[in-house]
């Protein structure tokens, strides 16, 4: 594939361009003329492709086909056709390919998805759009999806401490809001592009407003992890997202929908579904999993001598799993015990008072019993039902590969040899 150093962008998406203003209904490409579009790098986009994918997406998001909806939506298709070649040129590099198969079968679940009886494809062409396009733009996604998954998801980590601080943060708000939303997100990777995307943002807002369906909206224009899923982010609690973004929700009553919101990475439309109070569970049914690291007092093993080796022990053992084998071979005379589940709620004062904020896989301070010294590590955490940590570690290692697909997609957009012809004088 060939790649130049820097990127050469040949005309600016930042305002709606003459052509855009020129499209004219009832023509056989909108009025965008024929032939080559763009090129990026070895690849081309012709006029048939933007034509297709224009009608394609404002078919599929419900969307009124006017002058007005198409100028705004052809910028933005246009730069999603050049993202789209992009990732496709960066799938072959990588040697990964897509069936028919699994195109089909992301075809049967949309169809399923809409409620869309038979054939996709023959769904497709019954109203006027290109199954050639719906096809190719499955297929690129597909591919994408296979670079993510390969090349960024082993690099991604999410940390006991990050999931606890999540549980903390929920803690916190127990008894206040918390909202099940959608969310339709346009990136600003270009400070040139902020008039133009924010242009597109308020013309969805105002078609969503008049009754355009906001999951196929987006499905179609949304640039986040949630697109494929018609926008739908679950339940989000108060704080857990930006400031500009928790303001709105906490503005929004059930069935109402934001207007454009501008945060460092892009614009953000918010739909409100359904509200409810915070809940952390049954505090009667709370548990910990508990292990016990333990040293008996002796004569070459005094009180002192042992919470000092109790106090660098805690530092030492990053998880349960760990704890056995640094005892054998760095704390010879310590031994653990597996102390099982404790209930909370009937588990002695100071036993909770030391693990009440211990995370899981830490240790508490150094206990100084009339025996010896101890240690309880925390292995586990049940709160009662409602928390469910796999959740959290999914969400937060979402939103951490949706960046890193950003931050990739805007390294290949950098590197790539991009020329826009649309609009240019032949």
């Amino acid at each position: 594939m060939k790649r130049i150093a820097a990127a050469v962008i040949l005309l600016s998406l930042a305002s709606t361009p003459v052509w855009a203003q020129r499209a004219a209904p009832g023509s056989e490409n909108m009025g965008m003329g024929t032939g080559i579009v763009a090129v990026v790098n070895d690849n081309v986009i012709t006029s048939t492709d933007l034509a297709q994918r224009l009608k394609l997406s404002i078919l599929s998001s419900g969307l009124p086909d006017n002058p007005e909806v198409r100028m705004h939506l052809l910028p933005q298709i246009l730069r999603s056709l050049i993202d789209e070649q992009l990732q496709t040129q960066e799938a072959k590099r990588l040697d990964l390919s897509v069936s028919d198969a699994e195109v089909d079968a992301a075809l049967d679940h949309i169809a399923h998805d809409n409620h869309i009886p038979g054939d996709m494809k023959d769904f497709i062409t019954a109203h006027g759009g290109s199954p050639d396009a719906l096809t190719a733009q499955i297929r690129d996604g597909l591919l994408w999806n296979k670079v993510v998954q390969r090349e960024l998801r082993p690099r991604v980590e999410v940390g006991d401490d990050e999931i606890d601080a999540v549980i903390e943060r929920i803690r916190a708000n127990t008894g206040k809001q918390e909202y099940l939303a959608s969310e339709i997100f346009l990136a600003v990777d270009n400070p040139k592009d902020e008039e133009q995307v924010k242009q597109l943002a308020q013309n969805l807002v105002g078609q969503l407003k008049h009754g355009a369906n906001f999951a196929a909206v987006a499905h179609q224009f949304s640039q986040n992890a949630g697109a494929a899923q018609g926008g739908d982010i679950g339940w989000i609690q108060q704080g857990q997202l930006e400031p500009e973004l928790d303001k709105a929700l906490n503005a929004a009553k059930p069935g109402e929908l934001s207007d454009p919101i501008r945060t460092a990475n892009g614009f953000h439309i918010l739909g409100v579904r359904e509200k409810r109070t915070v809940s952390l569970g049954d505090p009667a049914r709370a548990s910990v999993n508990l292990q016990q690291a333990f040293h008996p007092y002796a004569k070459d093993a005094a009180k002192n001598t042992l919470m000092q080796q109790a106090a660098t022990l805690r530092g030492s053992v990053k998880n349960c799993a760990d704890l056995a084998g640094v005892l054998t071979k760095s704390y010879p005379g310590w031994a653990t015990q597996k102390l099982g589940d404790m209930n909370l709620s009937k588990a002695p004062g100071w036993i909770t008072d030391k693990i009440r904020n211990v995370p899981v896989g830490g240790a508490s301070d150094p206990l100084a019993t009339d025996k010896g010294v101890a240690l309880l590590f925390v292995c586990g955490r049940n709160d009662g039902g409602d928390i469910d940590r796999d959740a959290i570690m999914h969400s937060l290692g979402t939103e951490k590969l949706e960046l890193q697909a950003r931050r990739l997609l805007r390294d290949l957009r950098r590197s790539a040899y991009i020329d826009i012809r649309l609009g240019k004088d032949s």
